[in-house]
This record gives structure tokens, C-alpha cells and sequence, in this order.
């Protein structure tokens, strides 16, 4: 569907791909460049930060073709504005689009813009530069943090999260900062896991996370009471032209679940927006403008 007509002065919506339960945009800007957006259940809008990535995770496509630049406040909000008109009943916005928000300087000022318009704002990042997670944890007004980690050993994140921290340094900082965040705060952060075929799917791999997740959850905070348990998104993965990446089977995804949750842990599997091909993990895409 063409949706050409709808602009702002940074950005237009240049196409809409239509689903069961998700509506994805691709998302043109004034110098060229394009960022893609999905909008789940007709409420909740996956924003894009970055024209492209520089994590490079392999599995991805965002970061497929590198990184060019960040996107601005004015190139963030119009996401927003543009949607909008087309979706009135949107009430949230999550920044885990195309692009590490974590990298782009005005993802802060994008929260603050959009709690004052009403909306609940919520992000996904691979957890580095460390002391922004920490500002994120400490400080950001999000409804949500959800932290990728997909590895429960060091060469298995190193390998599928390539340009993030890896998981002895994100860990402490999360065990570092977690006694001094409010109950509430604390509810809000999540941790992510997309199982892939032959990378993360071994019984070992998924016990070594378990045993991280678990030792953040055994600590108390600074007034002795015991954390609240950490959800656990255990994704399924939607195969992408850019890589070789494979899904599990259902049978092993659901083997998985059960394990996780045998050892305690609060899971969550995907929802069905997010089985669906054009919503997700990994599946955006960007577009480098020419020079």
C-alpha cells in the first residue's frame, strides 16, 4: 500500500506492508536515507533509532549494511506524528527498531517528548556503552527496559552480539545497580533471549543463563528485601534475507521455555504479533541515503 502522501518536513511514510496483526512502514527521510516501523495490534509502535547499526549481530538486519548515523529528535518524533494519524487509538511507543537506542544522543529527549504526550514509552538495547545503561536503568522515565542478551556463555554472546558488552560486564553492572532501583523501577526491566538453531539452542548454553539470571534475582536490595523476578523474553526468530541465521523447531522452542521456567525463571514466549514475519526480532530494515 502506498502511503506517500502522509509527510512531515524530515520524513515521509513511503510504504505500508499490511499483516494479521501488525502494520510495518518503511519510513523515508529528508536525505534519502530510510528506517522502517512496525505498528502491533494497532496500539503499539516499534520505532526506529538508527539508520542502520553497529552492534552486528549476524541473525539481524538492521545492521545488516553497517551503520550510517543516528536519527534526530525531529526524525524520531515524526515517526510518531506520521503513525499517528493513521492509528489514533496509539497509546505506546517502544524504541526497538532499527538501531542501538543506547547509541543515539537523542533517544533520551524522545522519552521525555513522549510521556508529556501521553504515551508510554519502553526500549530494547544490547546493554552498551555500559555507563548508559546505567542512566537508562537510573534515570530514563521509560515503562520499560528490555535488555538482548541471547547467550548464557562469553563465546556465544561474543559471537551473536558482537559490538555489545559482554556478559561478565553487563551482569555486574546490572547486579551493581539493581539493589538501588525502586520496586516499581525494577518491574520494569526485562531481559531478552532468540533462540537460534545450532547458535544458543544447547541445554548447557540455556542453563548458563539461567544461572546468570538466577544469581541477579537471589540478591536483595538495599533494605534487604529480595528482588522481584526478572521476565525473561524467550523470542522465536524470523528468518531474514541477510543471514544464514535458522529458527528452532517449535518443539525445541517450547523444550526451551520449560527448561527456563523449570529452573525458575519468569518467561514469556513471543506474542503472536511478533511470530508474524513483518514484526520480528531482527527483521527492520534501513536504508544508507546515497552520498
Amino acid at each position: 500500500m502506498d502511503v506517500a502522501a502522509r509527510s512531515s518536513s524530515v520524513a515521509r511514510l513511503e510504504r505500508e506492508e499490511v499483516g494479521v496483526f501488525n502494520r510495518r512502514f518503511v519510513v523515508r527521510l529528508a536525505d534519502g536515507a530510510a528506517v522502517e516501523a512496525v505498528l502491533y495490534r494497532g496500539d503499539t509502535l516499534c520505532v526506529s533509532s538508527q539508520v542502520g547499526c553497529a552492534v552486528g549481530c549476524p541473525f539481524c538486519a538492521s545492521g545488516a549494511n553497517g551503520l550510517q548515523r543516528p536519527l534526530g529528535l525531529d526524525e524520531l518524533r515524526a515517526q510518531v506524528e506520521l503513525v499517528h494519524e493513521l492509528a489514533p487509538s496509539l497509546a505506546r511507543v517502544t524504541v526497538s527498531g532499527v538501531g542501538e537506542p543506547l547509541h543515539a544522543p537523542d533517544v533520551p529527549r524522545f522519552v521525555a517528548w513522549a510521556r508529556e504526550r501521553g504515551l508510554g514509552v519502553s526500549l530494547t538495547t544490547s546493554g552498551g556503552p555500559l555507563p548508559r545503561l546505567r542512566t537508562f536503568l537510573r534515570e530514563v522515565p521509560h515503562r520499560g527496559l528490555t535488555i538482548s542478551v541471547h547467550a548464557g556463555t562469553e563465546p556465544t554472546r561474543a559471537r551473536l552480539v558482537p559490538k555489545g558488552p559482554p556478559l561478565h560486564a553487563l551482569f555486574d553492572v546490572l547486579r551493581e545497580e539493581l539493589p538501588s532501583l525502586t520496586r516499581a523501577r525494577r518491574k520494569k526491566l526485562a531481559l531478552a533471549y532468540l533462540m537460534l538453531a545450532g547458535d544458543n539452542d544447547a541445554e548447557d548454553e540455556l542453563d548458563a543463563f539461567a544461572v546468570r539470571v538466577s544469581e541477579l534475582e537471589h540478591t536483595t536490595d538495599t533494605e534487604g528485601r529480595a528482588f522481584v523476578p526478572i521476565t525473561v523474553h524467550l523470542y522465536a526468530y524470523n528468518p531474514v534475507d541477510t543471514s544464514s541465521a535458522r529458527p528452532v523447531t517449535r518443539e525445541a522452542y517450547e523444550a526451551a521455555y520449560a527448561r527456563l521456567a523449570a529452573r525458575g525463571l519468569r518467561v514469556r514466549m513471543s506474542s503472536r504479533a511478533r511470530v508474524e514475519a513483518n514484526g520480528g526480532c531482527g527483521t527492520l530494515i534501513a536504508v544508507r541515503a546515497s552520498r
